[in-house]
């Protein structure tokens, strides 16, 4: 069984979320769509631009272990 980490960048620095997942790339996919909202450099502030969770923290990326 593999784990999933994923990344997100709040004021604290970076935090992990470790998740077991037979498969990385679709549950990141899964994960990322159901609880982050993208914002584009269209919309007021280009410096929001990515993917952010409702609490403010920035999804940098995610490994797989």
């Amino acid at each position: 069984m593999k784990y999933v980490i994923i990344l997100l960048l709040s004021t604290t620095g970076i935090e992990e979320i470790k998740i077991k997942t037979p498969d990385c790339e679709k549950l990141f996919k899964a994960w990322s769509q159901v609880n982050t909202i993208y914002y584009s450099e269209i919309q007021e502030d280009p410096k929001l631009q990515g993917n952010y969770t409702p609490d403010g923290r920035l999804l940098v990326g995610y490994m797989c272990e």
